[in-house]
């Protein structure tokens, strides 16, 4: 007695959707003015942060988000003291002196972000004494 072999075809499918990601490569350095009513990283001593950003899709845009004040600093740090960020971008993207609350698109795959921040007294100096501040990388469609 002869048996029939009998087959069926399974299919998988997948979809996969864009990401972003970001990691923090570098942390920077700020660097005080002659006069010390500014803090920055485009100043004598100050060295610039790196982020490398990772995109799997497209519509993404990437941003620097500028601090609202010190994490860490004397008593008088965040008195008169405004906050700014750029980026310049390399790899799949490029941009130049973007100012940090603006957008930029993205490229599919790698993109290198040099970041500046500058922090700035509009009245007095800055005194004495250890100072910290965050930025924030953000990928978002």
């Amino acid at each position: 007695m002869s048996v029939a072999a009998a087959q069926q075809t399974v299919t998988f499918t997948a979809n996969v959707g864009g990401t972003c990601t970001v990691i923090a490569d570098t942390d920077g350095t700020l660097g005080p003015s002659a006069d010390l009513t500014i803090l920055s990283s485009t100043e004598a001593g100050g060295t610039r942060g790196r982020a490398t950003v990772t995109t799997t899709g497209s519509g993404f845009n990437v941003t620097v988000a500028p601090p609202a004040n010190f994490t860490t600093g004397p008593v008088d740090a965040d008195t008169n003291t405004s906050f700014a960020t750029s980026y310049d971008a390399s790899g799949v993207t490029v941009a130049v002196g973007v100012p940090g609350p603006t957008p930029s698109p993205l490229g599919l795959g790698l993109t290198f972000l040099d970041v500046d921040a500058t922090a700035t007294k509009s009245a007095g100096t800055f005194s004495a004494g250890n100072y910290t501040l965050d930025t924030i990388v953000t990928c978002a469609p």
